[in-house]
């Protein structure tokens, strides 16, 4: 018996075996698919749970917060908005110098380009002169 004669003798068998086994392989991949959902999901519910574990840590430490001012007398929370107001005016005042600076580097900036091609300009006149002996 030859190998072809084997084939087709026992075609129905060999057939329902490749459809098992491709069934077996989608099953597989089914469940290998849900099973990578659920750890997803397990991820995004334990980052939600430190998430508000995180809000709930800020928002104990406000509360703290609130706490002490009210025991702060006038005069102590008078001296910290005094701080707070000079603290704003010194990050304005910081603001403005920074603009300050960014607007002269760029004017340098556009300045020493400008002279850079000034002086590509004198050299391309100086050779053509020598070239063409023309006068611009």
């Amino acid at each position: 018996m030859s190998i072809v004669e084997t084939i087709s003798s026992n075609f129905l068998a060999i057939f329902y075996s490749i459809i098992a086994l491709a069934i077996l392989v989608i099953i597989a991949k089914v469940i290998l698919a849900r099973e990578k959902a659920k750890e997803r999901k397990e991820l995004a519910e334990t980052r939600l749970k430190s998430q508000k574990l995180e809000l709930q840590k800020k928002e104990r430490h406000l509360d703290k917060l609130k706490e002490a001012s009210m025991v702060l007398k006038d005069e102590e929370k008078e001296k910290i908005d005094e701080l707070e107001k000079d603290k704003a005016v010194l990050s304005r005042r910081s603001l403005a110098l920074m603009n300050e600076i960014e607007e002269r580097m760029q004017r340098l900036e556009r300045g020493s380009e400008n002279a850079k091609l000034l002086r590509t300009k004198k050299k391309v006149k100086d050779a053509e002169r020598e070239l063409f002996g023309k006068e611009d």
